[in-house]
């Protein structure tokens, strides 16, 4: 395959591929290979190139900063004697995709690129929650974090019991995949009845009913990145009541709580931007040749790759794996950074604070930051702003 030759890339950003365990791991770069790291992971769904805005001013400003294709996205492929770009398919071995198997995929491109520490990982959306077991797992190796969109609550519990009561059974365990199922049934049971997105993605029609929507997937995709961004009128994020309920849960917007019939494409044609939106709005950071990358690209790979990853995300074995994590906390230096018109925020009730407060030993105040004029694409909606408060961030904290 060609390499990309992609609208909205400076001329420094370079791209490649390079032998990462079992895979052939696409990245887009920029800077001194001979310069701290920084490294950037991207989320659902997006690429590499979701950093466009963000490599090249990071990298002037005396860093190497690379951005990869996550397994199972764009020209990321495996390293195997017939390894291609064939779309992913929906299969029940989720090993590859479980998040340890993820983190240590970034672990092994540190070594690839030659590095023995990072200063600092940047992880946007699932890339969050990556970038924080990184910094879990890894503290030696990671100087420091950034947590964009999506709050990092660190890993699930333990059942947990007390000398004062050594016959009371152990609590129930706090696993992500128990809580959603519970939360799932309640929200069945709403009139009308509602499904978690995550519950959606982890099932075997979504890929198809996003990658051949009704609309085209050019339709989809402008719909889907318009109901997200601050130019949907319809977000107004605010915290839901903790502990979670299907009744909070429900204010969400369908593009995180869907009626229980309808598939995505059903729910971001609700909110699909006008013709005179999309030339007054989106083109000011989604212009439509930026647009036909991501058409391009998932057109080619369909959405499976990113979709096992939120099959993971509510698999019971994986928070079992991960409970080995149990009540660690983050010591490295930390920054939370999203849009104000992110729903992402708050999707997850009481995460933030319990980020803030539990889960990171050096988390600033002022290190948690919501940027005006933006929802939950933060680095392509407002990127000079975002790359502001890194390079900031990453002057104090290196």
């Amino acid at each position: 395959m060609s390499e990309p030759s992609w609208p909205g890339l400076p001329e420094e950003i370079t791209s490649r591929s390079l032998a990462v365990r079992d895979l052939e791991l696409h990245i887009l770069e920029a800077g001194d290979r001979t310069a701290p790291l920084v490294l950037l992971l991207h989320g659902f769904p997006e690429l590499s190139y979701s950093w466009r805005n963000i490599i090249a001013p990071l990298s002037r400003q005396g860093y190497r900063v690379v951005a990869p294709d996550g397994r199972g996205y764009g020209r990321t492929k495996p390293n195997i004697p017939g390894g291609d770009y064939r779309p992913v398919a929906f299969e029940e071995d989720l090993h590859p995709y479980r998040m340890l198997n993820l983190a240590h995929d970034v672990i092994a491109l540190v070594a690839a690129l030659g590095y023995t520490s990072v200063a600092v990982v940047i992880g946007h959306d699932f890339g969050s929650t990556l970038a924080g077991y990184c910094a879990v797992a890894r503290p030696d190796l990671f100087r420091s974090v950034v947590l964009m969109s999506a709050p990092f609550t660190g890993a699930p519990a333990l059942p947990f019991a007390t000398d004062s009561a050594p016959d009371a059974p152990a609590a129930l365990p706090v696993r992500p995949w128990l809580l959603d199922r519970l939360v799932d049934a309640g929200l069945a049971q709403l009139d009308p009845p509602r499904k978690h997105y995550t519950h959606y993605f982890s099932g075997p029609s979504a890929n198809a009913e996003m990658t051949e929507p009704p609309q085209g997937l050019h339709a989809f995709l402008r719909a889907y990145f318009h109901m997200k961004s601050a130019d949907w009128e319809g977000n107004d994020p605010q915290p839901l009541p903790v502990p979670p309920t299907a009744e909070g849960l429900a204010r969400l917007p369908h593009y995180y709580v869907m009626p229980r019939d309808a598939s995505m494409a059903d729910v971001v044609r609700e909110g699909a931007p006008s013709a005179e939106e999309v030339q007054t709005k989106s083109a000011r950071w989604l212009p439509n040749d930026v647009l036909g990358v991501y058409v391009s690209e998932y057109g080619r790979t369909g959405f499976q790759g990113g979709l096992n990853k939120y099959r993971g995300m509510i698999n019971e074995s994986t928070a079992e794996e991960l409970s080995l994590f149990s009540g660690k906390k983050v010591e490295i230096p930390a920054m939370y950074l999203s849009g104000k018109k992110d729903w992402g925020v708050f999707q997850q009730p009481g995460a933030l604070e319990k980020m803030r407060t539990e889960v990171f030993t050096r988390m600033a105040e002022e290190d948690v930051v919501l940027i005006d004029g933006a929802g939950h694409w933060v680095q392509q909606e407002q990127p000079q702003e975002v790359v502001k408060h890194i390079q900031r961030f990453i002057a104090k904290s290196i």
